[in-house]
């Protein structure tokens, strides 16, 4: 039976989640530069594909194998399944280039609203089905199934994302559960890395995983 430090990383994203697009749509407002709309658009495409990875696995692995297991759940699965739907349209203009980054500022607002109170609700019903029908061997061929179609070139960006998004517990023992090779570059390359790219995108600044790993503030180590 999986347990809650088995549903750390879906934790971990979820946070990173429920507080992206709200940054996004701060700057996506009034971009300084063409560079820096250009790095916008790169993290909007990022956290979107990520976000439809998180949903694919959801639709395709999760939930169609709960009904079947624990149909009392149903109602509840089909609440879900409905808040894709309408999220999805959503996603879809969040992307769409030919539209102007002050234009889809609003339609990042909505997303931030919409994602929150999705996520929200699908930790309350989702996660004590995953968790009590679920065997770690399963969830652990799913999550590499989803981890294959990540980019290797954006999982440095993904790991600071993350981090920068949750609290220092959180982080602390979500990185407690990474490999020692990964943990290390996040500590020396990754995470400085997404310090400078938080700063240039312009969000407000916020306490890095780093430094919480660094000064010991959790257990990390």
């Amino acid at each position: 039976m999986l347990t809650a430090k088995d549903l750390l990383p879906i934790r971990l994203l979820h946070n990173g989640m429920r507080v992206e697009y709200g940054r996004l749509a701060a700057v996506a407002r009034a971009p300084r530069d063409v560079a820096h709309a250009a790095l916008i658009e790169d993290q909007i495409a990022l956290t979107l594909n990520i976000l439809h990875h998180h949903h694919t696995a959801e639709d395709t692995h999760f939930w169609p194998a709960l009904r079947a297991r624990a149909p009392r759940s149903v109602a509840g699965l089909d609440r879900l399944e409905a808040q894709h739907a309408e999220i999805d349209p959503l996603l879809r203009l969040a992307g769409d280039t030919s539209i102007t980054l002050p234009e889809r500022a609003g339609i990042l607002a909505e997303l931030q609203t919409l994602i929150g109170a999705h996520l929200d609700e699908e930790e309350a019903i989702g996660f004590p089905l995953i968790m009590e029908h679920f065997t770690p061997e399963e969830f652990a061929r799913i999550d590499e199934e989803v981890q294959q179609g990540i980019s290797r070139r954006d999982i440095p960006v993904l790991y600071g994302w993350l981090a920068s998004a949750a609290d220092p517990k959180l982080r602390a023992d979500a990185l407690a559960t990474v490999p020692f090779v990964p943990r290390i570059l996040f500590r020396l390359i990754w995470s400085p890395s997404y310090q400078r790219r938080f700063a240039r995108l312009g969000y407000p600044a916020a306490a890095t995983a780093r430094e919480t790993v660094l000064t010991g503030d959790g257990a990390a180590s």
